[in-house]
């Protein structure tokens, strides 16, 4: 098959084909560089190193978001604000995630990704302090508000590191290792609150979780590594083994070329990002040994990028410009659909379980939430490893070619799952059925969250994250590394979810909990029967758009 359908953003060329036989070798995109600092050549164990810090930092977040949830009738009792009032507030948290990561995302680029996990972290647990004091429903907004400034980089910037670091045909997995943290996170908080709250109070969590974020933030400051790294974007093939996943391979392994688009040689060339060396692979160049965790580097930072100004004035306006793509609106719709069913599952649960036939107390309603903490394990980290895998298969039967739609296939699963999980979530206590059916429906539905989430995660990585500006040296370059479609997609997910959560309590103990079964169930059935519009245009919205999206990075 001739490459000439390769310039589509989102289609790559995966494995190698010759004549009718396609090669059982993974071409690696990014292609490392020949440098040893390069992120891209780190040894496994350096990589997930990185991936565990991020990952304590994604849990520790998401745990502040939501250790209230399973103390919200008590919490009401105690503060005078309605349950309505307290979900509003969860709502107001969300909204300014998704506004938040305009700002944080193109600063961490500016002055790094490090410093950027850190102020997070400690400025986290220093505002966390404030909820404990809050008095009103004005103050207890504000204190929403302002977390969800904080804790905003949980949301967006963890994917980029993740791309900094993994190839495109391994990020998955990573990726599904992400998803679950931050699923789980927002699980583990109620199961611990429901039993703090019984021995020492509801304000006992607020100090707990305030603690928890600044430890993490120490842990960040001696074991994070910097990520950020700018290298020359030329056109250049390595071809590993299809079952190596890192560098750790034999010269005899490899094969390589390099060419400019005219089809010439390049020699190696460098460029420099936050005081680091950069080097282009030449055709000459053999891979290096995965270079070794040179342990704690703690007094190592990035210098602030030579277009800092450049970079976050692009981050607040791209995002906008970006609204015009209808591919990065559909991500919104689709990450927001699975963030708004599990902010449905931790807003009902209490008001659910711990009134009539159930009467549960507060620990047992936090106990509750152990179901959907343990059914997103399998759900993410299996999730990404078998999109991973089934990208792969689909490339091999494609020619060698991956497709961004290709994983896409695999929202068969949420789509038939997540409906029953709701069904079961409203129609199991408005009949007095046993509460299993009610945590089991909360189980399937975030046992299928993760998977839906890392599928739409990495379409809008697969498509956008590598269209380059002309200018690779210039501000618009780094403005991209930003990745400004992922803020977009963001930032539409959490308008979603703010709009919800004033809906939450109306639809579902308002309406009735029969009605509100049968509505989501249909709604979510609906919304997930868009990816078979994707998946039949999806690559030519990918090419109709591509001019466009080229316009808004070259500005």
């Amino acid at each position: 098959m001739l490459d000439n359908s390769l310039d589509v953003p989102g289609t790559a060329r995966i494995y190698q084909e010759q004549g009718e036989d396609v090669q059982n070798a993974v071409t690696l995109i990014p292609t490392p560089s020949s440098d040893p600092t390069d992120p891209l050549n780190w040894s496994k164990g350096r990589k997930y190193l990185m991936l565990s810090c991020v990952m304590l930092y994604t849990i520790t977040a998401t745990i502040l978001s939501s250790d209230l949830y399973s103390v919200f009738d008590p919490l009401s009792a105690s503060t005078g604000l309605s349950l309505d009032q307290l979900n509003v507030g969860t709502g107001y948290l969300y909204l300014f995630i998704g506004l938040s990561t305009l700002i944080s995302q193109p600063c961490s680029l500016a002055f790094g990704k490090k410093p950027t996990y850190l102020i997070s972290a400690f400025g986290a647990a220093l505002v966390n302090i404030w909820t404990a004091f809050a008095k009103g429903n004005g103050q207890w907004i504000a204190s929403r508000l302002l977390l969800g400034f904080f804790i905003s980089p949980s949301f967006t910037l963890v994917e980029v590191s993740i791309a900094d670091v993994f190839f495109l045909h391994e990020r998955s997995f990573p990726m599904g290792l992400y998803i679950v943290v931050l699923f789980m996170g927002v699980s583990l908080g109620p199961i611990l609150s429901g039993y703090i709250y019984e021995g020492i109070g509801w304000k006992a969590i607020v100090w707990l979780s305030t603690g928890l974020s600044a430890i993490v933030g120490i842990v960040l400051f001696f074991l994070l590594e910097e990520t950020s790294y700018q290298r020359e974007h030329i056109t250049t093939n390595v071809v590993v083994p299809a079952h190596h996943t890192s560098l750790g391979i034999d010269e005899s392994d490899v094969s390589q070329s390099e060419t400019d688009d005219k089809g010439k040689d390049i020699p190696p060339a460098q460029s420099r990002f936050a005081g680091v060396q950069a080097f282009a692979v030449s055709d000459t160049t053999a891979p290096l040994t995965p270079t070794p965790w040179p342990g704690p580097r703690f007094w190592t930072f990035a210098k602030p990028h030579r277009h800092a100004f450049g970079i976050i004035l692009r981050g607040l306006v791209q995002p906008f410009l970006l609204l015009r793509l209808p591919l990065i609106w559909w991500s919104g719709l689709m990450y927001a659909t699975y963030q708004i069913c599990f902010n449905l599952i931790a807003a009902i649960s209490s008001g659910i379980l711990a009134t009539d036939p159930y009467n549960f107390s507060t620990s047992q309603v936090g106990l509750s939430f152990i179901s959907p903490f343990l059914s997103a394990i399998p759900g993410a980290v299996l999730g990404g490893w078998i999109a991973d895998k089934f990208a792969l298969r689909q490339a091999h039967l494609n020619h060698g070619i991956a497709e961004a739609e290709h994983k896409l296939k695999l929202y068969l699963i949420p789509s038939i799952l997540t409906p029953i999980g709701l069904l079961m979530m409203g129609l199991g206590p408005y009949y007095g059925a046993h509460w299993i059916v009610y945590v089991l429906g909360c189980a399937i539905v975030n046992l299928v969250g993760p998977l839906a989430t890392i599928l739409t995660v990495t379409y809008a990585f697969d498509t956008y994250h590598s269209i380059r500006p002309q200018d690779e040296n210039g501000v618009q370059a780094s403005a991209q590394d930003t990745a400004p479609y992922l803020l977009t997609t963001i930032m539409l997910a959490m308008l979603f979810t703010f709009g919800f959560n004033y809906v939450i309590t109306p639809w579902c103990f308002g309406w009735g909990l029969r009605n509100f079964a049968i509505s989501s169930a249909l709604i979510i059935t609906a919304i997930n029967a868009t990816v078979l519009l994707i998946l039949k245009w999806g690559k030519a919205l990918r090419r109709s758009q591509e001019a466009y999206y080229r316009r808004v990075i070259n500005w």
